[in-house]
């Protein structure tokens, strides 16, 4: 296991201050965007080409793809072609059936990973990376689709792992809504500020019920052996939806590396406009070192 110091964690974010991307708007701008099967994709091509396998980015509850704009627009200037995914019903993707929408499960978003890989030239080479509820949906799909890396941040834990239950009320009948903007913060962007946050804020959607129940039930099963990819895990010390105290513990059981970021929450590990590069960086580092 690894924790970050504070210093660490000023000092890399510093070291890079003033250079084009931090100077970057919240939302970076991807090559384009594309659909497949009523799917959207934002690709981020790197200026030339490479030999290393294309990214594919999974978003977290009540998010979309626009979540990891700035991630991918980074790791695309070191090379690597990204494809930030928005999952059924959110985003820019098509809408569902809202019978359908209530019924669907993180374990569906397998569906929209394969439509994705399915347009790549060899669909068997890829990387996975996933936020949240989208690094659960990353890990249950690696059981099967064997990715050359996945990269877990801030991940809803498998049934196996043994969480004690949030207990949250979840009419299954109705998507969740969008907490209000105190809750919204405090569970995703407990360290930006309210005129940073709310940029953020304004783009969330309801989510699934079932989605949700699974969240924070701890709920999907998934059998750890068959997962052979090499596997960090990256969590943010003051984060309360997926907390250290779960999220370690299933570092330990698959003997993934974990990195905990000091004073940084959920959804700021992605987004924080001062904390987000030297997650990224460390990350990519690893990759490289692995693929």
């Amino acid at each position: 296991m690894t924790k970050i110091s504070r210093r660490s964690l000023l000092v890399g974010a510093s070291a890079v201050a003033g250079t084009s991307l931090l100077s970057r708007p919240a939302m970076a701008t991807p090559t384009d965007i594309f659909y497949v099967s009523g799917v959207a994709v934002r690709r981020y091509l790197p200026a030339s080409p490479s030999n290393r396998p294309p990214v594919i980015l999974l978003h977290g509850g009540a998010h979309a793809g626009w979540s990891w704009d700035r991630y991918a627009a980074y790791y695309a200037s070191a090379g690597w072609t990204c494809y930030a995914l928005d999952w059924y019903n959110h985003g820019l993707s098509a809408p569902l059936a809202p019978e359908v929408f209530v019924a669907r499960s993180i374990k569906d978003v397998l569906t929209e990973i394969n439509l994705v890989r399915s347009t790549f030239s060899n669909p068997d080479r890829f990387v996975l990376m996933g936020h949240s509820m989208g690094a659960m949906a990353a890990l249950y799909a690696a059981q099967t689709l064997r990715p050359r890396a996945l990269v877990l941040m801030a991940p809803v834990v498998p049934a196996e792992v043994g969480a004690a239950a949030i207990e949250l009320g979840i009419d299954m009948t109705q998507p969740f809504p969008v907490p209000p903007f105190p809750v919204a913060k405090a569970m995703f962007y407990p360290t930006m500020s309210d005129a940073e946050a709310m940029p953020y804020y304004t783009q969330l959607t309801p989510e699934s019920p079932v989605a949700v129940w699974e969240a924070t039930r701890w709920t999907v099963s998934v059998n750890l052996s068959q997962v052979t990819a090499p596997t960090m895990i990256a969590e943010g010390a003051l984060d309360t939806l997926t907390p250290p105290s779960v999220v370690q513990p299933l570092a330990t059981m698959m003997g993934a590396r974990y990195v905990e970021w000091p004073e940084i929450g959920h959804a700021d590990l992605m987004l924080k406009e001062n904390g987000w590069l030297p997650v990224a960086r460390d990350i990519k580092s690893w990759l490289n070192s692995k693929v």
